[in-house]
């Protein structure tokens, strides 16, 4: 008997002459570049909410996390843990179309600063599928 793996996939997706969102940096000239794939602008959502301070946006002041305003205190566990929950908080209200299946924090000191490197493992509901977003602090 065979056996049929099915997929589930955003209907989005279907379109691939329709852009979903914009990808970061913003960087393009004149204009952002685009994104085409809910894959991809789940990515770029994540890194969005990841870099914003709570109290940032106008109208939203939840939206972000307290990742910035605990990178010049000294990092220990208990920091690690509160930045984790923020995250984890902030991904559940803002972005509940992935789950985070692990958060890594490295912190490697420079002969200038030290500096937190966050690894963040996440899957993405609707397809299965599993990505890895990491941002730098130096």
């Amino acid at each position: 008997m065979a056996y049929v793996r099915s997929t589930r996939v955003d209907p989005r997706d279907l379109q691939r002459n329709t852009a979903i969102g914009v990808r970061l940096p913003f960087n393009a000239p004149g204009v952002f570049y685009s994104t085409f794939s809910t894959k991809d602008q789940l990515k770029y959502n994540l890194i969005n909410l990841i870099l914003t301070s709570q109290g940032e946006r106008i109208d939203n002041p939840n939206f972000g996390t307290t990742l910035r305003s605990q990178l010049f205190n000294p990092m220990t566990e208990a920091s690690f843990s509160d930045i984790e929950d923020s995250i984890r908080d902030s991904v559940q209200v803002y972005i509940p179309e992935i789950s985070i299946n692990n958060i890594e924090f490295t912190q490697e000191p420079n002969n200038v600063s030290n500096s937190l490197v966050i690894k963040i493992i996440y899957q993405i509901l609707i397809s299965g599928q599993t990505d890895t977003v990491t941002v730098n602090f130096e």
